[in-house]
């Protein structure tokens, strides 16, 4: 439900005028307490840790950690060895990977041909036993579906392999965010620019695939409320560790 009101919100900011894009991720306050947050996936997530980085880098008690690999995903890189890259425990862990992964899945001798049931019921194993793996390793895991692109043959595709991914992460009782209509800039379709605070700015590059660096601060801007809930539950949970007992 959450996910569907971060979305609706965004639209409906869209459709306001000045605030066309939504939340930013920058101008976060800094955490008050110690706080890891691991980000895993393609190049797409590469875009989304740099966000973070951005705006928490100078953060004293902010640990941001890039486990991404570009080009890989769910089909070349099987489900444990994503979760070996969070290293430790994590307070927070997002996902977002996928856009690689419109190819055959080889198992063993078995190939499984792209987009038959045998690789959609692959596929979603996968994508279930990564974030069953991750609920080990993270008080939080938010995985992040594919936003819509400019290369309107990948569409489709993108759309189900995002199906694929929310089903694994509701039944895995992680939350799953919807970045397909958001990253539409409230235009209900591609743009490569939109109106913010009155001015036409450039939110995604030629590649039509990937954001600016201002795109993917709005993109993590879908997950700023969770990471300042976080925040605010560490600090939290800090000083009641530090109240005596009575």
């Amino acid at each position: 439900m959450w996910t569907i009101l971060k979305a609706a919100l965004l639209c409906a900011l869209a459709a306001g005028g000045p605030a066309a894009a939504g939340p930013n991720i920058q101008g976060i306050a800094c955490p008050g307490e110690d706080v890891r947050i691991v980000v895993l996936g393609d190049s797409l997530a590469d875009g989304l840790w740099g966000a973070l980085y951005r705006a928490l880098g100078a953060c004293d008690r902010a640990q941001v950690v890039r486990g991404t690999r570009v080009s890989d995903g769910l089909v070349k890189t099987d489900a444990a060895s994503w979760a070996i890259r969070v290293n430790g425990q994590a307070d927070l862990v997002v996902v977002q990977m996928g856009a690689n992964d419109i190819t055959n899945i080889r198992d063993g001798r078995t190939r499984l041909v792209y987009g038959s049931p045998a690789w959609r019921d692959a596929y979603e194993a996968r994508a279930r036993e990564l974030a069953g793996a991750l609920k080990e390793k993270a008080d939080r895991v938010i995985w992040m579906g594919l936003p819509v692109v400019g290369q309107t043959k990948y569409e489709p595709e993108y759309r189900e392999i995002s199906a694929l991914q929310a089903e694994a992460a509701t039944q895995a009782g992680i939350e799953f965010v919807d970045t397909h209509e958001p990253t539409t800039f409230g235009e209900g379709e591609f743009v490569s620019s939109t109106k913010i605070d009155g001015l036409t700015q450039q939110v995604r590059i030629t590649d039509l695939v990937h954001f600016t660096e201002l795109g993917y601060d709005i993109v993590a801007g879908l997950i700023r409320e969770d990471v300042e809930s976080l925040f605010a539950r560490t600090a939290r949970d800090a000083t009641l560790g530090a109240m005596p007992l009575q």
